[in-house]
């Protein structure tokens, strides 16, 4: 290729640069506001927590530079782990129960019960309420003495079992793993109706040819055909419950006996409460790696892939 030739080609190809650029431009201005709040909300307070882990600092006054002494104090730290422990229980129970009985909601409304209408709004009502609000509610039906649960077993002569359940340390845990079961069950109970009624009616038609029950349906048919969509659930559910910080602080403040503590609360409490901001983002250092690794594996072991009909 002689001169003029590589000259020429130089020239096309920065003609053709400039036309991607010139494309591209108005698309990169509509993202930018975003791209900008992202950094400014997200990205940035993410590496000030990070840089703020290695000093011991009280709120006020000087910053005192202890590299990796916070998170050397971690492992020796009794509480944070029996707060690790409940975060993984809560990953494991409150998803569980939620999208599987989310699923069998989604199944029983996509059949057309009798009322299903209501109880597609009914169950979806609790999603739109404040978790405050909800964890004042559930708090005060757990109440020992006059509280609606005791109050029911006491009135039908089940004194034996009437509890104090957010006082005793054996039951705390799982008292409070019901109010996020509770709330939040009708997300993915619409999420998944709405893909099980894009499933063609000709296959669910060739199913009851074929002589299957409702299990037989469910299992053979529906959980493969929307394993995608339960899949991405299951994983934002899985987030969600990592993250538990609200109910816990009105409902039990971590007690009794750091039985429900976990680690939303635990921050928040060694951050704003004993003033220990270096220490208490070392635990919002960990709590980001924990949960980026959960759902990290998470995505790896299921291989979310899309289904075609």
């Amino acid at each position: 290729m002689n001169p003029r030739q590589d000259a020429a080609a130089a020239t096309s190809g920065r003609s053709q640069l400039i036309r991607t650029v010139r494309n591209a431009l108005p698309w990169y201005l509509f993202i930018a506001p975003a791209s900008l709040m992202l950094l400014a909300l997200m990205a940035y307070p993410l590496f000030d927590t990070l840089r703020l882990s290695l000093f011991k600092w009280g709120g006020l006054g000087p910053q005192t530079f202890v590299g990796m002494r916070n998170f050397a104090k971690l492992f020796g730290d009794e509480v944070f782990w029996r707060a690790l422990g409940n975060s993984f229980i809560f990953a494991i129970v409150v998803p569980f129960f939620t999208v599987s009985i989310g699923l069998f909601l989604g199944v029983a409304i996509s059949r057309r019960m009798k009322g299903w209408q209501v109880y597609r709004i009914a169950f979806f009502i609790p999603v739109m309420m404040s978790g405050v609000v909800v964890a004042t509610l559930w708090a005060n039906m757990f109440e020992f003495n006059h509280g609606l649960f005791n109050t029911v077993l006491r009135g039908i002569g089940l004194d034996g079992l009437a509890q104090n359940w957010l006082g005793d340390r054996n039951v705390a845990l799982m008292s409070v793993m019901l109010v996020p079961i509770w709330q939040s069950v009708g997300f993915p109970m619409i999420v998944l109706l709405a893909a099980i009624e894009g499933i063609p009616q000709e296959m669910h038609d060739a199913a009851t040819m074929d002589g299957v029950n409702e299990w037989q349906r469910i299992w053979g048919l529906i959980v493969p055909l929307i394993k995608p969509v339960l899949a991405s659930i299951t994983m934002l559910s899985i987030i969600g419950a990592m993250k538990v910080f609200d109910l816990v602080l009105v409902m039990t403040k971590g007690g009794p006996a750091f039985s429900t503590q976990v680690l939303g609360y635990y921050l928040f409490e060694t951050a704003f409460r004993s003033g220990n901001f270096g220490y208490g983002s070392a635990i919002a250092v960990v709590m980001f790696v924990v949960v980026f690794a959960v759902a990290y594996g998470y995505v790896r072991g299921v291989r979310i892939e899309s289904v075609e009909y």
